[in-house]
C-alpha cells in the first residue's frame, strides 16, 4: 500500500512540472515546455490558454489587453478559443505563423528590343532578351525563374500558364512575302508557336499575343525564339520589344 502511494505522489509531481530540454533556467513561470539551445536561448515554448483573457500578461485596463514584459517576447501559446497559435511580441500577443503577403505564383518580365532580319534565304534568329525592371509592380520574378538574359529555369514542376505579348515592326521589300515565327522553346525543342505574315511589300507594325498550357519539369529552361522564313529574294528587319506591350508571363497553375 505505501508503494502505491509513492508512486501516485510521483505521477502527480511529474503531470504539473515544468519541462525545460536542452538548458538549465526556465525564461518564464508561465512555461509548460520549453526547448533551448546549448547557449541556453530558447527555441520552442509551447503552453496553452483557455482564451485570450489567459494569455500571460493580460491586463484589461491596458489599451492592448497586455502589459509589456521584454523577457518573454518571443513566447509561443495556443489560444484554445480562437484555435491559433498566437507569438507574444514584447508588448502584446498576435496570430503566429500567418503569411506577410499574398502567396504568388507567377514571374512576368518585360521583352527587350532586339532585332532579326532576312538577306535573301539567309535569316537570322534570336531569343527575346528579357528583364525584370525593379520599382514596377507590373514584373516581378515570384518564381524565381530567371537564369540568364534570355532564359527562364523552371524550379518546381508543374502546369503552366504561359501568356506572350510582343509588339514587332519592321520592313519587308522583295519578290516575296516572310512569315515571321514566335516559338516557345523547352530545352531546345518547340514546344509551342505562333506566326504571322506579312507581303512581299510591307512596312508595317504588328502585336503578336498568345496565351497556352505546358507542363513544364525541374531544370527545364524555357526561350522564346524568334525567326524568319523566306522562300525567296527579299530584304527585311524586324525589331521586336522594348515596349510597354511587350511582356511575357508565367504561371504556375498546378
Amino acid at each position: 500500500m505505501k508503494k502505491n502511494i509513492l508512486l501516485s505522489i510521483f505521477a502527480c509531481n511529474i503531470l504539473n512540472a515544468q519541462v525545460i530540454i536542452g538548458g538549465g533556467n526556465l525564461s518564464s513561470s508561465h512555461t509548460q515546455l520549453e526547448l533551448q539551445n546549448t547557449d541556453g536561448q530558447k527555441v520552442l515554448i509551447l503552453p496553452a490558454a483557455a482564451n485570450n483573457t489567459a494569455l500571460p500578461k493580460y491586463n484589461s485596463s491596458q489599451a492592448d489587453g497586455y502589459d509589456d514584459d521584454s523577457t518573454m517576447e518571443a513566447m509561443l501559446m495556443y489560444d484554445k478559443n480562437t484555435a491559433f497559435t498566437k507569438v507574444y511580441d514584447g508588448t502584446t500577443w498576435n496570430h503566429a505563423f500567418f503569411p506577410q503577403g499574398k502567396a504568388t505564383t507567377w514571374s512576368r518580365a518585360r521583352i527587350e528590343a532586339t532585332s532579326i532580319g532576312c538577306i535573301s534565304l539567309l535569316c537570322s534568329s534570336n531569343n527575346l532578351p528579357l528583364s525584370f525592371p525593379v520599382n514596377n509592380s507590373q514584373f516581378s520574378d515570384y518564381l524565381s525563374i530567371r537564369h540568364s538574359g534570355d532564359t527562364f529555369r523552371i524550379r518546381q514542376k508543374g502546369l503552366y500558364r504561359i501568356n506572350f505579348n510582343v509588339l514587332f515592326n519592321g520592313i519587308n521589300v522583295g519578290f516575296t512575302g516572310t512569315r515571321i515565327n514566335v516559338a516557345i522553346v523547352v530545352n531546345g525543342e518547340e514546344k509551342a508557336y505562333m506566326s504571322s505574315n506579312a507581303a512581299f511589300f510591307s512596312i508595317n507594325s504588328f502585336l503578336a499575343s498568345a496565351d497556352t498550357v505546358l507542363f513544364l519539369d525541374i531544370n527545364n529552361d524555357v526561350n522564346f525564339r524568334i525567326t524568319i522564313d523566306n522562300e525567296g529574294f527579299s530584304l527585311s528587319g524586324y525589331t521586336f520589344g522594348g515596349t510597354p506591350e511587350s511582356n511575357v508571363s508565367l504561371e504556375r497553375i498546378l
